[in-house]
């Protein structure tokens, strides 16, 4: 029983240095006595491999032959509504701008509700909040963080969702003559 190789002849195809293996050796000869799995079965007459790497075309001679995929992706496991911490670590000295900054540890979260705590909100603005390095305000400008209370209504958003390792950034001035804390969480969708 003779067997072809797929793809043994783009493989031979002017690679080897041995002329006598090109040449004149046929690919039984080389492997006799071994079963190749999958291999395709040869028909009654049998070409010699020099003679069929002649025939073809320059160009076809160095292909290499496809195999089957090597990136498979792969669907989110589970998600749900997750909390995010956006507090400061410490005070934040008075009439003084900070940088909040929270990563994730999901595959992606997207923030869709701020809560800022009604007892410090007054003492507050916020100057911008970015998802990696894009603003989600349409404008540069400044707002209370009054806005974002718990008791407010039709303040929920949907804003740019946070890839894994990209930062999430609150950017908050405190307009109070006294150090204060800011205290906020952030509701959002995730996935992992």
């Amino acid at each position: 029983m003779a067997y072809d190789i797929v793809g043994y002849e783009a493989m031979v195809g002017g690679d080897y240095d041995d002329p006598e293996l090109v040449a004149g050796d046929d690919v039984d000869d080389l492997l006799s006595g071994y079963d190749i799995i999958g291999a395709r079965r040869r028909g009654p007459a049998r070409r010699p491999v020099a003679a069929a790497v002649a025939r073809r075309p320059v160009f076809a001679q160095r292909q290499v032959p496809q195999h089957g995929t090597l990136l498979r992706e792969q669907e989110p496991s589970k998600d749900g509504q997750l909390v995010l911490p956006m507090s400061s670590s410490g005070a934040i000295a008075a009439l003084t701008a900070a940088t909040i900054t929270a990563r994730p540890q999901t595959k992606a979260y997207r923030p869709q509700r701020i809560v800022i705590a009604a007892s410090i909100a007054s003492f507050f603005t916020i100057s911008d909040i970015k998802v990696g390095n894009q603003s989600q305000f349409v404008q540069a400008g400044t707002i209370p963080a009054e806005a974002f209370v718990q008791s407010a209504f039709g303040v929920a958003m949907r804003m740019d969702t946070v890839q894994t390792a990209q930062d999430f950034v609150f950017q908050v001035n405190n307009v109070d003559a006294a150090a204060r804390s800011f205290l906020c969480v952030i509701f959002g969708r995730s996935v992992s």
